[in-house]
């Protein structure tokens, strides 16, 4: 094994301490903080701000600019508060986790697809704590997921021992994981997939509209779905104000999913991503270039280095 260097080896202690401190903290003044940094780093202007002035824009053309403004900031905010929730929600004891729950919405949508059989397909987007909505299925059901390995090590160890802890099943974004992916549907379990950012080679995409533009979307839940004839959900957990907690939704499957035709397909996984959307915009984690990739002929969106 090679030796660590000394700059990676302080990133891994710097990381390690700075989770776990946060880990430590209640609810309520990680969001205080949370509101603080988003305030700062809205205030910097920097890329991340750009990005998501841009994706507001293009996504709510209907609002003023002093509304789209108001959603820049406060999308900032609950980035920044997400952030401070990683450590907290891999590291705080499990029962104290599933504790946070405070209402759950929809759950019989999720039911009634599983009582079919064939296996199930979460959807569950950037929106919210994506962390807190997959341990909480993990504690209440037979769950497995595909994540991509990070680089440095001992975040792919904090991230694998945070959510195996529930019992869910973590699998690599491969070829061998889609396969897991199968298998696991087959036998009628759950399986969770991030249906909102755009694929690389492994699953492949095609442009479908989310939220009224072209956007290079992911096919891997429609192979699923051919394969198995797996049923889709999708939901996430809304972060209350003030540290209150978290609330669960689930929405039912936009029948156009089980299309057999691509297109039509990814476009009604689009519009289940959309609806969950419309539940707590400023939650979305509109900094991320999801207009990134263009159909032939169009312009970029995103200026380089920002939005």
């Amino acid at each position: 094994m090679s030796k660590l260097s000394a700059s990676t080896k302080f990133k891994n202690w710097a990381i390690v301490r700075l989770l776990t401190f946060c880990s430590r903290q209640p609810l309520p003044r990680l969001h205080r903080w949370g509101r603080w940094l988003g305030w700062a780093i809205y205030k910097s202007n920097g890329r991340n701000v750009a990005v998501t002035r841009t994706n507001i824009g293009l996504c709510y053309p209907h609002l003023s600019a002093e509304q789209q403004e108001q959603q820049v900031k406060a999308s900032i905010c609950q980035t920044a508060t997400m952030a401070l929730e990683l450590g907290w929600s891999w590291m705080i004891p499990f029962e104290d986790l599933i504790a946070s729950t405070r209402e759950v919405h929809g759950q019989e949508y999720l039911e009634s697809a599983k009582s079919e059989g064939k296996g199930v397909i979460i959807l569950g987007p950037h929106l919210g704590n994506w962390e807190v909505f997959g341990l909480f299925l993990s504690h209440h059901y037979e769950m497995t997921a595909m994540y991509a390995v990070p680089k440095l090590e001992v975040m792919d160890q904090i991230i694998t021992n945070g959510r195996s802890r529930s019992g869910m099943l973590m699998v690599p974004a491969n070829m061998k994981g889609v396969a897991k992916l199968l298998k696991q549907l087959q036998k009628g379990e759950l399986v969770g997939n991030l249906p909102d950012q755009e694929p690389d080679e492994l699953s492949g995409g095609v442009f479908a509209p989310f939220m009224g533009i072209d956007a290079f979307s992911p096919k891997l839940v429609t192979r699923l779905i051919s394969k198995t004839g797996a049923r889709v959900v999708a939901g996430f957990a809304r972060r209350l104000p003030d540290g209150q907690g978290f609330d669960i939704h689930f929405i039912p499957a936009d029948e156009a999913v089980y299309d057999s035709d691509d297109i039509t397909a990814v476009a009604g996984v689009n519009r289940m991503v959309e609806a969950l959307v419309e539940i707590a915009p400023e939650q979305y984690q509109w900094e991320y270039k999801r207009f990134k990739r263009r159909p032939e002929g169009q312009p970029k969106i995103y200026k380089k280095g920002g939005g």
